[in-house]
């Protein structure tokens, strides 16, 4: 076979040459070749291909508009949607009637959210564009579908029911028109009518899986298992092979606390699609939502013995060990891929969470970086690309890269639920209102996106409209534990005291081996001035737990805070038994020690949770600072070196550097520099001003170091640190009696170091 194949190179050359030639000579046919060329990679999904066969076209004829309406469907294919856009802007300028052009410019306007820097602008455009093809065709149920979409985007959903209104009644038989109306309607609060269309939706295509979920999903919303049972049961008798309907009936059976019943449906998949490596996929998704890391993988494994080295299911496989903190099988996996699919994004993507995950911020920015340079149209790039620089410290430029990824892929639910997040964490509750809304707009029967903006609403101490989402939670998963956190919390805002116990009590009853819920119950108790009462749930749970570390560790540390220093210590002791290689231990021991004034084995055990996490910038400050204690200034010079290595923003260790060379009396053009940059990077901190006022009075700037250490005594005026700099200075300005006021209020406080006392009285001596 291989030589036959050989000795047929030369005739199939000469016959391509020939058509070559022959087409070359007849423009048209060439055209339409290479036309039907792209349309045939299009139906065997090679997008590519059929984009540079499309291009082809287009070079013979520029005005080619078929050609360039179906660039325009290869770039979507891509997820270019810049490329789309730019394709039909071309065909729609050559054929300013063309229907189909104007639907698809219309669907990328409604996808926009900020088309063209103009916030909402896309959405009026959709309109437009839906209004005009109506112009052309006034029974064009697409562009009715799409003006609703748009009208209802821009708020405005009476007009939405009326435009999707007409396309029912221009298609009777199509069921998305029905399901529109339906969402419509649960905007409007009218529950009934709502119901009404997702039946009749059901009703004119029983076999239509998406209006079956929807009214199963309507049905769960309000509180209706069984309803929604029997609707997923005919749509699976109708459709045996739609794996979406098993998993959405086990997650509303799991919601409901019927897990069994749940993993029963899963097998019933496993039974009907038992070579299908998607159905393996779908269910490890599902055993991941549940965080349920083991049996996840072990459907991913079923998945690569039916599909021996398929990519997709070893990225999600990556995915999960990247999620579940275990980097180390990550770190195994991300080598194997990086051989494998090097230019693959998603394994590029995965590869620059890695660095996240240990540790390696500003270096998961730089891949990261990298990665969307080269795939900018990467929704989870630049998504990723955002957490990165969110890790890094660096907000603003997490913000825009999140907004990015929603751009991107209108509507990316974890994009809109760390815009949620991370507008919380930067004050804006506004935003992150808009962002939560959004995510329960789009995803009504997702418990975490109600919890999301209940907790918006809570923040903003709109107390009503955050308990009427987390009881819309409640419906929809009545045995979920952070609901009823969440309920409790919301209570003790309120100082709803019994009622915010009999809920965190019932959190923790129903994920006993959940210690983050434990902690907060605790926390609770502990504020009510239950400290008996906490550590005896915090000792039952370590009785029960002996080797969680995290149980040991909240017992150890409610132990500390109620003085009982031994017990604090048994407990993070055994707790760094169990694991040697958990820092938490460590540095528990360490404040432990510190606390207690053991200054040499608080070091130790830092010097121990360091050499687990060596890029632990904050910690080397941490070192370098209990040095600066025993006043020995070189080795705690050396630990701040050692985190601006690891950061070099790290604004305390700039300072502390700097307070370092002035005590030093070296390198004080240096020191002055560093000072500064800290005190650009946090204005606001009176001992990041204390440290580059010292700075200028080494200097011998005293008239500049004496109203910044005047502002830090005013923030802090029961620091005898600040009132003896100031005291200093000002003798050292000459202003002996305000110097010497200073100087007195310090030594009277009784707070400094010896080597500072001996300090202030001596320039005491020197003011009298």
């Amino acid at each position: 076979m291989k030589a036959a194949k050989s000795l047929l190179k030369i005739p199939i050359l000469i016959v391509s040459a020939a058509l070559l030639c022959s087409c070359a000579r007849d423009p048209q046919k060439a055209k339409a070749k290479y036309l039907a060329n792209g349309q045939n990679y299009m139906k065997k999904q090679q997008y590519a291909s059929a984009a540079i066969e499309f291009r082809n076209a287009l070079k013979i004829d520029p005005r080619f508009v078929d050609a360039y309406y179906q660039l325009a469907q290869a770039d979507l294919a891509q997820h270019d949607g810049r490329g789309a856009y730019t394709a039909l802007e071309k065909a729609i300028e050559l054929d300013p009637n063309r229907i189909d052009a104007r639907l698809d410019r219309g669907r990328l306007y409604l996808a926009a959210r900020d088309f063209q820097g103009v916030r909402g602008g896309g959405f009026k455009k959709a309109e437009d564009e839906a209004n005009f093809i109506l112009t052309l065709d006034p029974k064009n149920t697409a562009a009715y579908q799409l003006l609703g979409a748009a009208l209802i985007s821009e708020q405005k959903p009476e007009q939405a029911l009326a435009a999707f209104s007409k396309a029912a009644e221009l298609q009777p038989n199509d069921a998305s028109a029905y399901v529109n109306m339906a969402l419509v309607e649960i905007t409007l609060h009218r529950q009934a009518d709502a119901e009404k269309h997702f039946e009749k939706a059901v009703q004119v295509d029983p076999k239509s899986v998406k209006a079956n979920l929807d009214l199963a999903n309507y049905y769960h919303l309000e509180g209706k298992l069984p309803e929604a049972e029997k609707v997923l049961e005919a749509a699976i008798q109708a459709n045996p092979d739609a794996t979406v309907l098993y998993i959405d009936w086990a997650n509303m059976l799991w919601s409901a606390g019927k897990t069994a019943e749940a993993d029963g449906l899963l097998d019933r998949l496993r039974s009907q699609l038992p070579k299908s490596s998607d159905a393996a996929t779908a269910i490890a998704g599902y055993y991941v939502q549940r965080k349920s890391i083991e049996k996840a993988l072990a459907e991913y494994r079923r998945g690569l013995v039916i599909s021996p080295n398929n990519l997709e299911i070893e990225k999600r496989m990556e995915e999960l060990y990247l999620d579940s903190n275990q980097a180390d099988q990550a770190a195994q996996m991300d080598a194997q891929l990086s051989k494998q699919a090097p230019k693959d994004v998603f394994v590029r993507v995965n590869h620059g969470r890695l660095l996240m995950a240990q540790g390696k911020a500003q270096d998961a920015v730089n891949d990261l970086q990298k990665t969307v340079k080269d795939a900018a149209d990467s929704p989870q790039g630049h998504y990723y690309l955002g957490m990165a620089y969110w890790q890094n410290g660096s907000l603003p430029q997490a913000s825009s890269e999140l907004q990015e990824a929603l751009h991107r892929s209108p509507g990316l639910p974890i994009a809109l639920q760390s815009l949620a997040k991370l507008s919380l964490a930067q004050g804006d509750t506004s935003g992150a209102l808009t962002y939560a809304k959004e995510l329960v707009q789009r995803f009504p029967s997702d418990v975490s996106d109600r919890l999301i903006l209940g907790g918006v609403y809570m923040r903003g101490a709109q107390y009503p409209l955050a308990e009427e989402q987390f009881m819309a939670a409640k419906r929809l998963a009545p045995t979920q534990a952070a609901v009823h956190l969440d309920i409790g919390q919301l209570y003790a805002v309120q100082k709803k005291w019994a009622e915010a116990e009999k809920e965190l009590d019932g959190a923790v009853q129903l994920d006993p081996s959940n210690t983050m819920i434990l902690g907060q119950y605790a926390d609770f108790l502990v504020a009510r001035q239950q400290s008996p009462k906490a550590l005896a749930r915090l000792q039952q749970f370590v009785d029960a737990n002996p080797n969680n570390v995290q149980g040991h560790l909240m017992l150890g540390a409610l132990q500390f805070r109620a003085k009982n220093n031994g017990g604090a210590q048994a407990e993070f002791e055994r707790a760094n038994q169990i694991d040697p290689k958990d820092v938490q231990p460590h540095l528990r021991l360490g404040q432990l020690y510190q606390a207690q004034k053991q200054t040499d084995a608080a070091i130790a055990q830092y010097q121990k949770a360091l050499e687990i996490q060596p890029k632990f910038a904050s910690l080397c400050a941490m070192i370098g600072n209990l040095y600066l204690e025993k006043d020995d200034l070189k080795t705690a010079r050396q630990y701040f070196q050692k985190a601006l290595d690891i950061d070099p923003n790290f604004t305390v260790a700039i300072a502390n550097m700097a307070w370092v060379y002035a005590q030093e009396g070296k390198e004080l053009d240096v020191a002055l520099g560093m000072a500064q940059k800290a005190k650009s990077q946090a204005p606001e901190l009176p001992s990041i001003t204390d440290t580059l006022a010292w700075v200028m009075y080494k200097k011998g700037n005293y008239s500049g170091a004496i109203p910044l250490l005047q502002e830090c005594v005013q923030k802090a005026p029961n620091s005898a640190e600040y009132h003896y700099h100031l005291g200093v200075v000002l003798v050292a300005a000459g202003q002996k009696d305000k110097g010497r006021s200073q100087l007195q209020a310090a030594l009277q406080m009784k707070q400094l170091k010896d080597a500072d006392a001996q300090q202030a009285r001596q320039a005491l001596a020197q003011a009298n």
